[in-house]
């Protein structure tokens, strides 16, 4: 209980000064953070490589336990500024009735209790009669100040226990920041892990341990191959908010850059990494929409830092039970703004064919997940500069993406394959454009095989390869779908830039024209390069989405040739 002897020492003011400097302090460490993770980010801009990875990596550690600092220590500045302003008050009125009582003579406890001075007058009828009034006043203010000195105490609990609470929050900042240097912190998962390895690492945690992970380091698995694709797909989610937070805060900095310089961008980037930055924000809208959209879909993947573009990976059914998936890589002038959503739309497509014909002709009870994989920038003939354009013509004939994206390919692939609860899932690639040149990069990683069972080409300049032993396939499990009036890439694939051309290559050839498919459907064929994939005018599949699914479900027999 508080007492009046403590009340007269309380100096609330000094609790309003103190959370007014814990705050000025905190906003000092919060715009530091923010401009040490800006100075990151910026560099991380040309800087690629393991190297920079674990830099992002690390730097974006840093930046969520900075993130926790300032969230507690506000906790803290707040406590400490409405303890003063209830208590203060509440303090000052129970003194008052105090210093009133005391000021009249009565005796004043030190819990609150108040007695009436004795009163003699030698009248003993009067002094009975008195001494009843100065009775009666002691016990009125007696209710008054016992009341009044249990508000304070209880406003004294309450703030004891929101600083606590705020102190608490900095504690477990603070382990959150010790990362792997103290003991009982989370284990970090080695950078640069096999998919299997990853398994094995998220496997060895305890559901505490998983938990704490998705939540304080979202950014830890949400990318990780071989990491189940529920945990993925919270992770990336539970990221939103930051990354837009972050994308908003660099936005700012490149327009005040911008808005400073006599030259705008003339002598810098500043100009150009604007534009890329605003072009995020959008991607990252475009993917909320997504998931907001497809709510039993799977976010497999979310990076908006490591490149100038966004990447992202979608996944309509769920991988890690599907006894069928696919994974189909995009090509030229494929974005997330532009091209995601219809990619994740013709996954559905895909999906639903998948399983229809599975229903048809058996086993019914399998399930298909589809994937929409943009992991890796493909080409792109638009940006922010005159010569982009020219840029994308010339990325587009060249292998550098392509390399670049096999290897993240080729991990994502084992990754399908680790976290799966099938014993043997059955894995198609599917690769359009230059983005199956990337696919036939990826099957011929280097590593010690591939998962992957079935691969369709379709639209393709070349894939790097003559035919499926190549890829690590199984012969006649390697397809290639051409258009006889799609001209934009494929014309590539004569000039064996890329390899042999895959519609004279030694692999399966499938059919892209109007007609029958066997299940009794009438199909439109393909008309241009992009129609592949794409639903015919009947709202049916084409011709080449039909055989894609039918392969995707394992059903070779029934493909069109």
């Amino acid at each position: 209980m508080v007492t009046l002897a403590q009340l007269r020492t309380w100096q609330p003011d000094l609790l309003a000064a103190a959370g007014t400097a814990v705050a000025a302090a905190n906003r000092t460490f919060g715009d530091a953070m923010q401009a040490a993770g800006s100075h990151v980010d910026t560099a991380m801009s040309s800087w690629h490589g393991t190297a920079a990875a674990a830099a992002s990596s690390r730097s974006a550690s840093e930046q969520e336990a900075g993130r926790r600092i300032t969230t507690a220590v506000t906790a803290q500045a707040d406590a400490l500024t409405n303890a003063a302003a209830s208590i203060g008050p509440a303090r000052l009125t129970a003194l008052s009735i105090a210093d009133e009582a005391m000021a009249s003579g009565f005796a004043v406890a030190d819990d609150g209790r108040v007695s009436a001075p004795p009163f003699v007058s030698g009248n003993p009828v009067a002094d009975l009669l008195i001494q009843a009034q100065l009775g009666e006043r002691a016990a009125v203010l007696e209710a008054r100040l016992m009341p009044a000195l249990a508000t304070v105490g209880e406003l004294d609990a309450r703030a004891g226990a929101a600083l606590d609470a705020a102190t608490a929050q900095l504690g477990d900042a603070g382990e959150t920041r010790a990362g792997s240097l103290g003991a009982g912190a989370l284990p970090e998962p080695a950078p640069d892990a096999s998919a299997a390895d990853n398994k094995k690492y998220w496997d060895s945690l305890t559901e505490e341990q998983q938990r704490r992970i998705i939540d304080e380091h979202p950014e830890w698995v949400g990318n990780r191959d071989g990491i189940p694709s529920a945990v993925r797909h919270e992770a990336n989610v539970g990221r939103f908010d930051d990354e837009r937070a972050r994308l908003e805060a660099e936005r700012d900095r490149l327009q005040a850059n911008l808005d400073d310089n006599l030259f705008g961008g003339t002598f810098t980037n500043d100009d150009a990494a604007l534009w890329y930055t605003e072009q995020k924000l959008r991607d990252l809208e475009e993917i909320e929409g997504i998931v907001a959209e497809n709510p039993d879909g799977q976010l497999m993947l979310l990076d908006l830092q490591s490149g100038e573009r966004g990447m992202a990976a979608f996944a309509v059914g769920d991988p890690d039970t599907a006894d069928h998936i696919s994974v189909t890589t995009p090509g030229l002038n494929t974005n997330i703004d532009e091209s995601f959503n219809g990619m994740v739309n013709e996954a559905t497509y895909l999906q639903t064919e998948a399983e229809k014909q599975l229903d048809r002709t058996g086993p019914a009870d399998e399930t298909v997940a589809s994937i929409a994989w943009l992991g890796y920038e493909p080409p792109q003939t638009t940006g922010p500069g005159a010569l982009d354009l020219g840029r994308g013509g010339l990325d587009v004939a060249q292998t550098d993406r392509a390399n670049a994206g096999a290897a993240k390919l080729a991990g994502f692939y084992d990754g399908l394959d680790v976290a799966s609860t099938q014993p043997d899932p059955h894995i198609t690639a599917l690769g359009h454009s230059y983005g199956s040149l990337t696919t036939g990069l990826a099957l011929q990683d280097p590593g010690p095989g591939q998962p992957v069972d079935d691969a369709v080409f379709y639209g393709s300049p070349g894939i790097n390869a003559d035919d499926e032993s190549d890829l690590g396939l199984a012969e006649g499990h390697g397809y290639v779908m051409e258009a006889d009036e799609d001209r934009i890439v494929t014309e590539i694939g004569k000039t064996h830039r890329f390899g042999p051309d895959p519609s004279t290559a030694d692999f399966e050839q499938l059919s892209t024209n109007a007609g029958t498919s066997p299940d009794g459907v009438t199909r439109d064929g393909v008309h241009s390069h992009s129609q592949y994939s794409q639903l015919g005018d009947n709202g049916e599949l084409r011709m080449s989405g039909y055989n894609m699914a039918v392969i995707v479900a394992g059903q070779p027999e029934l493909v069109v040739r």
